[in-house]
This record gives structure tokens, C-alpha cells and sequence, in this order.
């Protein structure tokens, strides 16, 4: 696990662009099954068990990462720009990262020293104010980059102590992690159902994948993978009780399924997986609130997993609960769901 998801996080796939990710994930779904597609939306599908049976399963995990588009390169050579999904702005300052142009290229963000600050500019920095420095001269970095392309951060996963890992996009490769895991448990049984693998694009910027994939099938019930905030000292908040290490947490929420929900909290205790509860209520910020609604409704769970430092340069997550993630949905399917 701590393998795949170095290999995941260390990929870009800016939403978007997420052809370096999709095309890892269709190389490892492919070793399962033959029936492993990537459309032009970068949205891979994978179907597993009976592909014949009536009875379908969905598992979704979002395979996008939030970056940069660069929107302008002045006279100088800086690059500028703007976020692509929800970054938090208050980490960018100095942070390493990688501009996809016509090859991958090392750059700085742009700070202003504390020496020469005049005290205002403590605050986080505006997203229209980010530029980029590549070191490079300014008639190079126009040969080399264009108005467009992407950008993430450029930060090495690494071990924690107590099995912990950081890295840049844990969100939501690590949920990506727990489903290919959960495939690969499942082409191991026999299952008796149609099992639909859903690794799907663009959800941090419009939800792209799980507004249109879902359309192609039938779905009876439809698990998706996500991550959710752990508490963190000093955060007074509903997920202050929310601890990385002590399991994966199921949703409850007016949109998702709460038969889904009950079976799959009986699994966990079956299997003795430890989980956690995440109330939400409504929306859950999450590609179930979209699949619920495809065609004539879907019924939906929700499995997240508990995160800290979401959307910075330095996400937290514990490689047990992501294991446990995959257990839990691979399980639930293996058992027939709510039928």
C-alpha cells in the first residue's frame, strides 16, 4: 500500500489533465481484468465479477489532484497563476513545484523575504497574485511554456513514525489506493454481481466524471471513496474527534442511502474493521452527491478517509486506515451489498 500510493502521489493529473494518473491506474486495474478503459475525459473504468449479472456495484474514487494553470508569463520570465480546485493559499508561499509545459520544469512560488516586508504582507496571499519562478530567462520559459498548461507541487511522499504518510495528494489518491486494493480483493472471489471500477476526473473543479460515466450503466448500489478532516489541536470543529489511525469513516447524510449505510456498519463489525462516523447535513462535498442523482437515482454510500492538512503541499493520512478502506468496500461487495 505504502508503494502505491508513493507511485500515485508522485504522478501529476492536475484536474483536467489527469492522463499520467488514469494511465497508472488502467496499468494496474489491466492485471485484474480485461475490460479497462480510459475515455477522453482521462475517466477509467474497469469492470470486474459477472459482467453478466444484473445486479450492478459502483465503486468511485476521484483520480484528479487540485494545482495551478498558468494565465500569464511577463516580460521577465514569471509565471502567473491561478488555482485549479480549492488550494489552500495560505501554504503557497516558497512552495516547490512542477509546470508541465513542453517538458516537466522545477519552479519556486514567488515570496517576499521577511526583511523587506513591511508587516502587510502577513496575510495569505490572494490567488491572483501567485507567480512562478522557473530560474530560467524570460525567451526561454516562453519557449518551453504556454498560457494553459498545469502545474502542481513538486513534494516527495514520505513516512511518518506510527505509519503515517504525507504527500501533496493524498487527496484523493489515497482513495484511489483503497479502490484499486478493493479490485484487486475482489477479482479474487467469486462475486456474483457486475462490479463497475470508477477512478473518475475533474471532481475538484466540476464533477466531470461522476456527472457522466455513471449514465453508461445501470447501477444498483454505488460506493464512493473520498477523503474527510481529522481533528487537529486547536481545530474546534464536528471532526475534532475524528483520529487518522482508527479506521475509515462512514457518512451519514440525506442524499446517501442509509440502507447502504447500516449493512455496511455491520460489515465493519463482522470483519472487525474499526470505523468512524461522519455526519453531514446535506451535501457531502463529494462525487456521491452527483451520482445519486444520475438517471432515475442511484443509491449511494459514502467511505471516507480521515485527513489531515487537506489541500497543502503536506496532506496527512495513516496507510491503516486507507487498508482498512479497502477491506471494508471490498467486503461489503463480496457479500451482495444490501440485497
Amino acid at each position: 500500500m505504502r508503494d502505491l500510493i508513493f507511485d500515485l502521489c508522485s504522478v501529476s493529473g492536475v484536474s483536467g489533465v489527469e492522463n499520467s494518473a488514469s494511465e497508472y491506474c488502467k496499468d494496474y486495474l489491466i492485471k485484474f481484468t480485461d475490460d479497462v478503459k480510459v475515455d477522453f475525459n482521462n475517466n477509467v473504468t474497469a469492470v470486474l465479477g459477472d459482467k453478466d449479472a444484473e445486479y450492478t456495484f459502483l465503486l468511485d474514487a476521484h483520480l484528479d489532484r487540485i494545482g495551478f494553470i498558468v494565465s500569464d508569463i511577463d516580460d521577465n520570465g514569471f509565471l502567473r497563476v491561478d488555482t485549479v480546485g480549492g488550494i489552500d493559499v495560505r501554504t503557497l508561499l516558497d512552495a516547490p513545484v512542477t509546470v508541465y509545459g513542453k517538458k516537466a520544469l522545477n519552479g519556486v512560488v514567488c515570496c517576499m523575504p521577511p526583511h523587506l516586508s513591511d508587516g502587510n504582507e502577513e496575510k495569505a496571499v490572494s490567488a491572483d497574485k501567485i507567480w512562478i519562478d522557473l530560474g530560467l530567462p524570460a525567451d526561454k520559459v516562453k519557449e518551453l511554456v504556454s498560457i494553459g498548461d498545469k502545474a502542481s507541487f513538486n513534494i516527495k511522499p514520505k513516512m511518518l513514525l506510527n505509519n503515517r504518510i504525507t504527500a501533496s495528494a493524498l487527496d484523493n489518491r489515497a482513495g484511489v489506493a483503497a479502490v484499486l486494493k478493493a479490485a484487486e480483493f475482489i477479482s479474487k472471489n467469486n462475486v456474483n454481481s457486475r462490479v463497475i471500477v470508477l477512478l473518475s476526473a475533474q471532481e475538484e473543479t466540476y464533477a466531470v466524471g461522476a456527472k457522466t460515466v455513471p449514465f453508461n450503466y445501470d447501477i444498483d448500489e454505488c460506493v464512493c471513496v473520498d477523503m474527510s478532516f481529522a481533528g487537529q489541536p486547536g481545530v474546534d470543529s464536528p471532526y475534532s474527534e475524528i483520529e487518522l489511525g482508527k479506521g475509515p469513516m462512514l457518512s451519514i447524510s440525506p442524499n446517501l442511502n442509509r440502507e447502504m449505510f447500516n449493512t455496511m456498519k455491520s460489515v465493519a463489525e463482522e470483519e472487525n474493521i474499526n470505523y468512524q462516523l461522519e455526519v453531514c447535513n446535506g451535501k457531502t462535498g463529494t462525487n456521491a452527491d452527483h451520482i445519486t442523482l444520475s438517471k432515475n437515482g442511484v443509491k449511494c454510500a459514502l467511505v471516507s478517509i480521515p485527513e489531515k492538512n487537506m489541500h497543502t503541499q503536506a496532506e496527512i493520512a495513516d496507510l491503516d486506515d486507507i487498508e482498512k478502506t479497502a477491506e471494508l468496500i471490498s467486503s461489503y461487495v463480496i457479500k451482495g451489498g444490501i440485497r
